[in-house]
């Protein structure tokens, strides 16, 4: 079985998502979270599964926002995305510190919406944090 690859840079990222398989989202080298315009979680890969240490069908069904990661109810994070849900306007990178019921761990987000349906991604990628 030929393995398909996806760089986590938002040019590749935008179109690869809408193609992926499940068995291909739960493959990725980072953390991928399917949410609808409400923020509740369709996908949960197994790359975010091993990163905040919660089990896909856990949060399946829950609000990323309120329930999962409370931590993201900030304008820098989860004002982003219900503003780009309202717009349209929705392809973001930034990064993020997760702290909610984990270790603090500085992330790299991007945020693209589906191509073939109205659904969200949550693209997670684990930084090394350093000291100043």
């Amino acid at each position: 079985m030929k393995v398909k690859r996806v760089k986590f840079e938002l040019e590749d990222l935008e179109n690869a998502m809408s193609s992926l398989s499940d068995t291909e989202v739960d493959n990725l080298m980072f953390g991928a979270i399917e949410l609808d315009a409400e923020g509740t979680i369709l996908r949960y890969n197994i790359a975010e599964s091993e990163l905040t240490g919660r089990k896909a069908e856990d949060v399946i069904g829950r609000n990323f926002f309120d329930d999962v990661a409370p931590c993201t109810k900030s304008d820098e994070f989860s004002g982003r995305f219900f503003k780009g849900v309202e717009t349209g306007e929705f392809n973001a990178v930034f990064e993020y510190v997760f702290d909610y019921q984990m270790a603090p761990t500085k992330v790299r987000i991007i945020m693209i919406k589906s191509v073939a349906q109205d659904t969200y991604w949550l693209l997670i990628k684990r930084k090394l944090l350093t000291s100043t």
